[in-house]
């Protein structure tokens, strides 16, 4: 508290009104900062502008907009939200030495999500694209949800939040390198599948630093398990191709609301899983009815066979990682310390590049 009153007594004597007044803005915090709890524990902050983005209803918003979207009514049911995701990415830039801009730009780089997460891909023909369609709004989003009118009030501007990896490496990283990102997803999602306790989690997360422009781990072994947690999702959930048919059939669903107004494009943006699924549900739209009778009762209309008789090929994404490995004085690849692993990681990542085979089966 101490320097920040000498930091605003510097500001008046200079005459710098508007530095001033945001020096001042900061000082209620200061006195009555609280713990923002966190997967990762409870994560101390002071700082009004990161309470006040957390606080604000869009941010809010985050915990009624399920993390893989319409998988948690079909195949994947975990309680595991855009809210609780977003602050593990904070945590985990704040905690390892980020500067504020990019905890900000971590904590708001999910706040342009649609409702039902990348179910929006589909939407709007962003699906398995390099760049998400989250991403082509984020900045008008910061700006209409009032997100934009709070970081101007303590000085900083949205183009210096923005989640990309040349403003932010830490933040964001190509595959398949760890991120704070892709972390905190695979952190999260590995302990809700089961494949690392609560005890690892917190091991890999305070284990984990971000040196020389790449996140770095000591612990192979946890790093195994979380490797084979993303191959396991890449194939089973944010790149199956059941996930891949039903966010389309449920996106085609929703078009179909939005044409006969029974959903707004401002709800679709703004608004959150549960109430969009009741409407479709309710629908007696046939078209709608239809989609959703096809969505909840998959295995019957769909087949993942073999290529000589599929209906079409699909090609997701490869999500595996491959995290960097500190071994004395260097860092390796984990797949290079581990033969079983590398080859795991290979025939997966060959299988999703050559595509599924899907066949739709009549009613």
């Amino acid at each position: 508290m101490r320097k920040q009153i000498y930091k605003a007594t510097y500001f008046l004597n200079k005459g710098c009104l508007r530095p001033l007044l945001i020096a001042l803005l900061w000082l209620p915090a200061i006195l009555y900062g609280r713990p923002i709890e966190t997967f990762y524990g409870p994560v101390e902050v002071e700082e009004p502008v990161l309470l006040e983005l957390i606080d604000a209803p869009s941010f809010q918003r985050l915990k009624l907009v399920h993390q893989y979207g319409v998988a948690y009514y079909t195949t994947h049911k975990e309680e595991y939200n855009r809210y609780d995701h977003s602050l593990g990415v904070f945590a985990l830039l704040r905690l390892k030495g980020a500067s504020m801009e990019e905890q900000i730009a971590g904590l708001l780089h999910d706040v342009s999500h649609t409702a039902f997460s990348h179910v929006g891909d589909w939407i709007f023909g962003k699906e398995n694209q390099d760049g998400d369609y989250q991403g082509t709004i984020h900045a008008l989003c910061i700006e209409k949800t009032g997100l934009g009118a709070i970081l101007e009030k303590y000085g900083f501007q949205i183009d210096q939040i923005i989640p990309e990896e040349d403003l932010f490496p830490a933040l964001e990283n190509s595959l398949p390198n760890l991120c704070a990102d892709r972390i905190d997803y695979n952190i999260q999602g590995a302990y809700y599948q089961g494949f690392i306790t609560r005890e690892e989690a917190i091991s890999i997360f305070q284990d984990l630093q971000f040196i020389q422009g790449r996140w770095v781990s000591q612990l192979p072994d946890l790093m195994k398990k979380l490797t084979r947690s993303s191959l396991f999702m890449t194939q089973d959930c944010w790149g199956s191709p059941t996930n891949y048919v039903l966010s389309r059939w449920f996106a085609d669903a929703i078009l179909k609301g939005i044409e006969i107004k029974l959903i707004s494009f401002e709800e679709l943006h703004f608004g959150t899983d549960q109430p969009i699924w009741d409407k479709l549900m309710q629908s007696t739209d046939p078209f709608i009815a239809y989609q959703m009778k096809r969505i909840l009762d998959s295995h019957t209309y769909i087949s993942i066979g073999d290529f000589s008789n599929a209906d079409f090929i699909i090609k997701s994404r490869f999500r595996g990682i491959d995290p960097w490995i500190l071994v004395g004085e260097n860092c390796v690849r984990l797949t290079s310390l581990d033969s079983s692993l590398a080859e795991e990681y290979e025939n997966i990542k060959e299988r999703v590049n050559k595509g599924w085979p899907v066949q739709i089966l009549s009613d």
